[in-house]
């Protein structure tokens, strides 16, 4: 929850938690472009028939996928 302080119709934010919002929301956008680039890289491992780099590029992408989830999920609950 984004903290106010109302002192006579005075609100105010609390700054940091509002950051914090703006953080989880940029980190996740961040998190979708390197995950582009694992699935680009993904595939060129299995052209090379790197079988081994691909499964953990495939755990890699998954992780970054959760890693957004929660990272949103952080932010909406700051929002409450």
């Amino acid at each position: 929850m984004i903290c106010t302080i109302n002192y006579k119709d005075n609100i105010m934010v609390d700054k940091q938690i509002l950051k914090l919002s703006k953080l989880c929301e940029h980190w996740a956008n961040h998190n979708d472009s390197h995950k582009d680039s694992f699935i680009k890289w993904r595939e060129i491992a299995r052209e090379k028939n790197l079988l081994t780099v691909v499964e953990k590029l495939d755990k890699a992408i998954e992780m970054m996928d959760k890693s957004t989830e929660f990272l949103l999920s952080a932010r909406k609950n700051l929002e409450m």
